[in-house]
């Protein structure tokens, strides 16, 4: 449940991001245009896309992190069962 509420606060920011650099292209006007090459523009918008890539790019790595450490922690817990599940069958098998 953890990683759908990161995973969606991820989506949501990446949403965010996006929304922002069209509102930045929409919003420049024709005048704005003039004072500002079109190649100036662009790159800005492609600086905010970039950014907003990275934090998808860092989001998706946390989450990936937490999935990880939490299976390891679900493997050694399903291993230590196993393992007293097994001594207690060769202790039945024993007759101790």
């Amino acid at each position: 449940m953890k990683q759908n509420r990161i995973l969606r606060n991820i989506f949501a920011g990446a949403c965010a991001c996006l929304c922002a650099t069209m509102l930045f292209a929409a919003g420049t006007p024709a005048a704005s245009a003039s004072q500002h090459s079109l190649k100036h523009v662009a790159k800005q918008i492609g600086h905010a896309t970039g950014k907003a890539a990275r934090e998808i790019g860092h989001g998706a790595k946390k989450v990936g992190k937490e999935i990880a450490h939490d299976a390891r922690k679900a493997g050694r817990t399903i291993g230590s069962a196993a393992k007293a599940g097994g001594k207690a069958f060769k202790r039945a098998v024993k007759g101790h």
